[in-house]
């Protein structure tokens, strides 16, 4: 069973992420409450007044700038409770013979972020570990193959399936691990003859897959570059009457990509849910961590 959960607390997609450490409990909990140690092992810098209502200052994350947050209770050597921006964490501590439970919960907007949340915790916590082992800290990871784990692991890799007396709607929103361009790219891939990248059709033109390009699966009908597109499905096209697929802000990992088909003949439901949400989709993933995993990691 993985130490990782994915549930909902008070309304809102919640990660779980427990490890135990062999240290006592209170090493443990100066280690995840002060600046210094929490800068070792934590995404990044913190400042914190420890006392309910304390503020809380968190550095720059990437391309996200520094926020800030407040102490919401603090139970030492026990419970801290504190949000970061509009996301809300707890670490509760539990001695556990010789060691230490250490459970961190992080509740968040978006629940396609949770397998990168939940990721990115596991690592932070294998800094953890090393820290309070006073061992150097691993090299810096972007835990791909955990991500793709996790997708499956909290089922957001299957679509939602809707139905109203006009038809049906098949919907599936996915966090990939690779930036909105080089997700456009893969999804229309690279000429059989050539190996150029191909370009989307404009409106009006024929969409034709990069594996079988002699197929017509459809009539463009909206085109922004590296944002959205979509398209009629052709009569041979393959299930469902129109699909459209969106590129939008997602988590560290990449972009989210968003794809809805849409139809009115409820026998192909379930076949487009197969065909566009797991196998288009699957397919995308797949190809997004295959690049992912063949990039630097930056340290």
């Amino acid at each position: 069973m993985s130490a990782d959960q994915f549930l909902t607390l008070d309304g809102r997609p919640t990660v779980r992420v427990e490890r135990r450490y062999p240290h006592p409990i209170d090493k443990v909990w100066r280690a995840v409450t002060t600046p210094e140690h929490l800068g070792q092992w934590f995404p990044s810098s913190v400042e914190v007044d420890l006392r309910p209502g304390g503020l809380m200052r968190f550095g720059a994350l990437g391309a996200i700038s520094g926020q800030t947050g407040l102490v919401e209770s603090i139970e030492p050597p026990r419970l801290l409770a504190f949000t970061w921006g509009s996301d809300r964490l707890t670490f509760e501590l539990s001695t556990d013979g010789d060691g230490t439970n250490f459970a961190l919960t992080h509740s968040f907007d978006e629940r396609f972020g949770a397998p990168s949340f939940a990721t990115g915790w596991g690592l932070c916590l294998s800094g953890l570990r090393a820290l309070l082992a006073d061992e150097p800290l691993p090299p810096a990871q972007r835990g791909i193959a955990r991500h793709e784990e996790l997708v499956h692991e909290f089922g957001l890799d299957q679509p939602e399936v809707t139905e109203t007396e006009a038809g049906w709607t098949v919907r599936i929103e996915r966090q990939l691990t690779c930036p909105a361009v080089v997700a456009w790219d893969l999804w229309f891939g690279k000429d059989r003859d050539t190996g150029e990248q191909r370009k989307a059709p404009v409106v009006g033109e024929p969409l034709t897959p990069y594996m079988a390009p002699d197929m017509v699966i459809g009539t463009m009908t909206e085109v922004d570059l590296h944002r959205v597109f979509s398209f009629d499905v052709a009569p041979t096209g393959g299930p469902g009457e129109h699909l459209r697929l969106e590129f939008a802000d997602g988590t560290g990992h990449g972009v989210k990509v968003t794809l809805t088909v849409t139809g009115s003949d409820p026998a192909e439901r379930d076949a487009a849910a197969q065909m566009w949400a797991g196998g288009a989709i699957g397919h995308l993933a797949a190809s997004a961590a295959q690049w992912a995993m063949a990039q630097p990691v930056e340290a």
